[in-house]
């Protein structure tokens, strides 16, 4: 029971952002978790998959963003997204032992810790992504 609330609260968060911002990730993440429920592994592999689609789109947006060295000190940029990165890791470390607490182990404290580390992440590129919008003029 306290899985299959747990994974309804997940659903709904990712419901919500998605209605904020429908980005393609998070469409085709909403879609996976609704699909998904009431599994937790099915969770996982929904959250893995936009995780890494996220991480992609970080990629892509990075590369835009170094191609501008006239608007952007470039070596200041690979600093502070090291650095973010570093805390964006630990971050992922803490939620992921508290989940180990909350939940005595298992998947479901590796499904919360999945969806935490994708949120922020998520976060990260949208900033990334307007930054290049502001910078490019788009």
């Amino acid at each position: 029971m306290k899985n299959l609330i747990l994974i309804l609260i997940i659903f709904q968060v990712f419901q919500t952002s998605a209605q904020q911002q429908k980005h393609p990730i998070d469409v085709k993440n909403n879609k996976c978790l609704e699909e998904a429920v009431p599994t937790t592994i099915g969770s996982i592999i929904c959250e893995k998959e936009a995780l890494k689609a996220w991480e992609s789109e970080m990629e892509t947006t990075l590369k835009l963003l170094k191609e501008n060295q006239k608007h952007l000190d470039i070596k200041l940029l690979e600093e502070t997204q090291t650095k973010w990165l570093a805390f964006h890791k630990k971050q992922v470390q803490f939620y992921y032992s508290y989940y180990q607490t909350q939940y005595q182990g298992g998947t479901m404290a590796r499904a919360a810790a999945l969806s935490h580390d994708k949120k922020y992440l998520r976060e990260r590129v949208i900033y990334l992504k307007e930054l290049y919008k502001e910078i490019s003029g788009q």
